[in-house]
């Protein structure tokens, strides 16, 4: 949500804003003034991201106190409120986000925050520690959402979130309503899970409307479509990665490190959704193929140190996997590291032993014999 500071200095018209806004699921009201003297004393222990400001007042009028407020946060978003037009030159000269005419109406509140939110994306994009693509959902290792104002959400209810994670594993498509009913209620009948269901997406969608989360979530006589960009979370990052990319090269190697280290474990935390194995072996399907991709790139480059810390970091999250664990010791063996080689061997031994029962393959074991 936006936080939002109002100053009006006719009280009745304040009271009004307040109500207005208060109202709006994306605005959350963070003071309000008769006086701007007062709101700008105050400005700096509210902290809001939007003002709205009328802009005849005595002793300062709205545009003064605009100035004097991006002085001290120029990506403060001011919205104007008067009841006459002529301001409006100066309005935009301080860069006012809006210029709306009272009385204000909800409908003119419908026009302006879209913008509001737009501009905070915007901005949130262009700040450096913006740059590494953080997505407002977290699939994997974790599985959590956060709105546009950062803050962690609280699902309405556990069917909400699962019915979320569902439409996050299965985009783009449509996925019929008694699939989905049955999916998420197997023990009710069907019209009681149906019912269930329509109030879950009713949930889900007032939850992601507050929470300022752009998605498409569509229904036909079918079923639903859940659209969403690519964006919106680590796993939708990385499937549009490994879609757009059969190799990794100087173009996009940035973003498939990227993509590699934002992985941080199983998709959804390991949460164990009685759909969700398919997609869970799909997650980590792709982020094995990343590890492949960005292996070969750096044998490719000569730059063996950056492809070992590779496999070091995802055989942190998949310790059994042959083939990553074959690459890693003969990269060990290519470089001459006999103590990491057998180290390693080692340990990768003892792994099988005790989690499967089985050695390794023939050809590690017969490395590991000709350097003890």
């Amino acid at each position: 949500m936006l936080r939002v500071m109002i100053v009006e200095d006719e009280k009745p018209t304040l009271d009004l804003m307040e109500r207005l806004i208060g109202r709006h699921p994306l605005l959350e009201v963070a003071g309000t003034f008769t006086s701007p003297l007062e709101a700008l004393a105050r400005y700096g222990e509210l902290k809001p991201e939007v003002a709205f400001l009328d802009v005849e007042m005595p002793k300062m009028g709205g545009i003064e106190l605009a100035d004097k407020l991006k002085e001290v946060d120029e990506e403060l978003q001011v919205v104007f409120t008067t009841a006459y037009p002529g301001y409006a030159v100066d309005a935009f000269r301080v860069h006012a986000v809006d210029y709306l005419l009272k009385p204000v109406a909800p409908e003119d509140l419908e026009r302006v925050v879209p913008r509001l939110v737009h501009n905070r994306e915007m901005r949130a994009a262009l700040r450096p520690s913006a740059g590494t693509g953080e997505p407002a959902v977290r699939c994997l290792g974790t599985f959590e959402t956060r709105g546009a104002d950062g803050r962690l959400m609280n699902w309405p209810t556990r069917k909400t979130e699962e019915l979320f994670a569902y439409f996050l594993a299965y985009p783009n498509r449509l996925t019929d309503k008694w699939r989905l009913a049955d999916l998420l209620w197997p023990d009710l009948e069907e019209d009681r899970s149906l019912h269930n269901l329509h109030n879950t997406i009713y949930r889900l969608k007032k939850a992601l409307k507050e929470a300022g989360i752009s998605v498409s979530l569509t229904h036909t006589n079918e079923g639903y479509v859940f659209e969403a960009s690519p964006a919106l979370s680590d796993w939708g990052q990385l499937r549009a990665l490994m879609a757009s990319a059969s190799r990794v090269d100087g173009r996009n190697a940035p973003e498939a490190d990227r993509r590699f280290r934002a992985y941080r474990g199983a998709l959804f935390g390991g949460r164990d959704y009685p759909w969700s194995a398919s997609a869970a072996s799909e997650a980590a399907s792709q982020y094995a193929s990343l590890v492949r991709m960005l292996t070969d790139w750096y044998r490719e480059r000569g730059d063996s140190a950056s492809a070992k810390e590779t496999l070091r970091l995802y055989l942190g999250q998949a310790p059994l996997d042959e083939e990553m664990n074959a690459e890693l010791l003969r990269l060990f063996a290519e470089a001459g590291e006999t103590g990491a080689y057998l180290r390693h061997f080692e340990g990768y031994e003892r792994l099988l032993a005790d989690e499967l029962g089985i050695e390794p393959p023939a050809e590690l074991r017969r490395w590991a014999q000709q350097l003890r």
